[in-house]
């Protein structure tokens, strides 16, 4: 039976935009590929990637047509977007638990959380912050194997 993950948008912002770990989540969706393991995200997620791309525009680093060509890019990779009951109030306890600032990270641990499954972060401070409690919450610059994958 393939695996599932779930990847939040600033690891999947990695496979459109060069980042200090493009090489590495690029590696993993190679290897998710091969594997035919499924992606899964909460609907968050396309908001998120969204503004990640259009504020690179803001700020001149790309423009728009670049922007909706990386939308394009990371949406090609299959992530199934989900929209779980409850989903929100369980963020809300994971944000709290983890002290984040707001809750969008928390929709990301709780799907993860819901479904059983490993969720792969690029934002090495949510991986920090989970750490001493959960196992199952995944930096992509963790493990240095992942750039020869």
């Amino acid at each position: 039976m393939p695996e599932t993950v779930v990847v939040d948008a600033s690891l999947a912002v990695m496979w459109a935009m060069p980042e200090a770990y493009s090489v590495q989540a690029l590696s993993l969706a190679e290897r998710w590929a091969r594997t035919e393991t499924s992606l899964l995200a909460p609907c968050l997620i396309i908001s998120e990637i969204t503004n990640a791309l259009y504020k690179r525009v803001v700020r001149r680093e790309i423009d728009l047509a670049t922007a909706r060509e990386g939308l394009a890019v990371v949406f090609g990779f299959g992530i199934e977007i989900r929209e779980e009951p409850n989903l929100s109030v369980q963020a809300m306890k994971w944000a709290h638990r983890l002290r984040q600032p707001s809750a969008y990270d928390g929709q990301y641990v709780a799907l993860a959380e819901l479904r059983e499954c490993p969720l792969w972060t690029g934002d090495r401070r949510l991986y920090q912050a989970a750490k001493p409690f959960v196992s199952w919450v995944l930096w992509v610059g963790q493990d240095k194997a992942l750039s020869s994958t």
